[in-house]
């Protein structure tokens, strides 16, 4: 087989990286900016790799970047005389270009690293595709996720430096200890649930579980009602329970407030039909994605989403639910189905860089207790799911299994937070309001949950400016 080595052409252009490492040299000042669009891999000829690579070493370590500094680099990696001495490193300074010329070069070398990687996935996917024993559902699924990689200008690295890692890390402490609330993912709209979880994160798994009738796709439902029309956040919702015309139900008596029976039924005055017409004119722009193909696969969803993601620039993705997504591929059991289902999600949080919301069903078990509340282990046919999950919220609506509620349980909701990857697990309580299948904060006034928001971002405050104890 031909191997990327063997193409008697692959693009590149010399004097484009000669002329942006010349000017790194004379311009370090430009470095910041550089070092975040181009990788070492991005240039083509060894030495100027070498060379690159010693210019991110130099700015990792702080020192100011120059030639002698970096003709020590690269004595100290007895690599000087392989890129062509003291005398190569002057050569290309002398043909270094002002700073915003220098960026457009980047440019150049960019795009030609991008049609290097181009040939070389197209050569990857026609020997995959010449394996007989290659599987037609895993190919499109790798060929998708590589040129993905490739459109979005990803690079794949297996391994960080600490250095990178740190600074990286610092830059993102600095940027959250500016931000002036306790919410550093995306907000959810339950103030309390957004305090103890600071919102959900890129690259995380959650999973919202339940037992039927307790109001799953109701709370995710209000949370995109928040994000999509409140917030206008590009969101994707993936339903394979009910249709898209049933959401946009839900959501309409959400915005409106009148009862989704009356909604449903038709049975609407003229007042009503009004306000709906008026929340469906405002809810109309908002950025939110339905798909209601009923049968999914695992590798359909990451297909579309990859797609959302790169047509809509999504940040969040709600899938209703879990246990009705299925494997590509035949598997020995269901179990081992919902496990790779459940790494699937994983592992699309992680590639895309958004919170993957999954909805689940939970086991019998918790009926069979006396107060009836979630567990773990009540997570439906794999442990895998809690395995994979970074935040695994269950809802428990103690009035459901009561003939008569007290009134303290009538309208109640509890979200408990089982687990937390990063933070800390508790239980929050929300207002369940049936007649418009809506779940709200418990607070008498928009007044009083805006005061207890600032008095918490206060107190959050506070704590930062007095340190934590780690």
């Amino acid at each position: 087989m031909e191997t990327l080595k063997d193409l008697p052409f692959l693009p590149y252009d010399e004097d484009a990286e000669r002329a942006i490492l010349g000017s790194l040299i004379v311009y370090p000042e430009i470095t910041d900016s550089v070092l975040t669009k181009l990788k070492i891999d991005d240039f083509y000829l060894q030495k100027h790799k070498i060379i690159y690579e010693t210019i991110i070493d130099s700015f990792n370590q702080d020192k100011p970047l120059g030639l002698i500094i970096l003709k020590d680099g690269l004595e100290k990696k007895g690599k000087l005389e392989f890129v062509g001495g003291i005398s190569y490193l002057y050569q290309i300074s002398e043909e270094s270009v002002p700073p915003d010329i220098a960026l457009q070069i980047v440019d150049i070398i960019k795009e030609k690293s991008i049609l290097r990687s181009l040939i070389e996935s197209a050569q990857k996917i026609i020997a995959k595709a010449k394996n007989k024993e290659s599987d037609i559902n895993s190919l499109l699924e790798e060929a998708e996720s590589i040129i993905f990689q490739v459109t979005e200008n990803k690079e794949v690295v297996n391994y960080y430096s600490l250095g990178e890692v740190l600074k990286e890390t610092l830059r993102i402490i600095n940027e959250l200890s500016k931000k002036e609330t306790v919410v550093t993912g995306i907000p959810t709209g339950f103030y309390d649930l957004d305090r103890l979880t600071t919102g959900f994160h890129p690259g995380d798994l959650v999973i919202i579980a339940a037992r039927p009738g307790m109001g799953k796709t109701s709370f995710a439902l209000s949370i995109l009602h928040h994000l999509s029309v409140a917030d206008e956040v590009p969101s994707a919702f993936f339903s394979l329970e009910m249709s898209r015309q049933q959401i946009a139900m839900r959501l309409l008596g959400e915005e409106s407030k009148i009862p989704l029976k009356k909604i449903r039924s038709g049975f609407l005055n003229e007042s009503e039909i009004e306000k709906l017409t008026e929340v469906a004119l405002k809810m109309m722009n908002a950025p939110l994605h339905i798909d209601d193909t009923a049968s999914l696969s695992i590798l359909d969803l990451k297909a579309k989403a990859r797609r959302l993601k790169k047509e809509k620039d999504i940040k969040i993705i709600v899938i209703d639910y879990l246990q009705l997504l299925r494997s590509h591929r035949r598997v020995e059991n269901r179990q081992q189905e919902v496990a790779e289902i459940s790494r699937g999600l994983k592992a699309l949080a992680k590639e895309l860089g958004i919170p993957v919301v999954a909805l689940a069903q939970l086991s019998r078990q918790a009926e069979m207790r006396a107060d009836k509340r979630p567990q773990l282990a009540d997570l439906r046919e794999s442990g895998s799911i809690e395995q994979d999950a970074d935040l695994v919220l269950f809802i428990h609506r103690p009035e459901y299994y009561k003939k008569n509620p007290s009134p303290q349980e009538e309208g109640l909701a509890e979200i408990i937070i089982a687990k937390q990857r990063n933070g800390p697990t508790g239980t929050v309580h929300l207002a369940f309001i049936k007649e418009i299948t809506k779940f709200e904060n418990l607070a008498k006034t928009s007044h009083n949950i805006e005061e207890k928001i600032y008095e918490e971002e206060q107190e959050f405050i506070k704590e930062s400016e007095d340190g934590v104890d780690f």
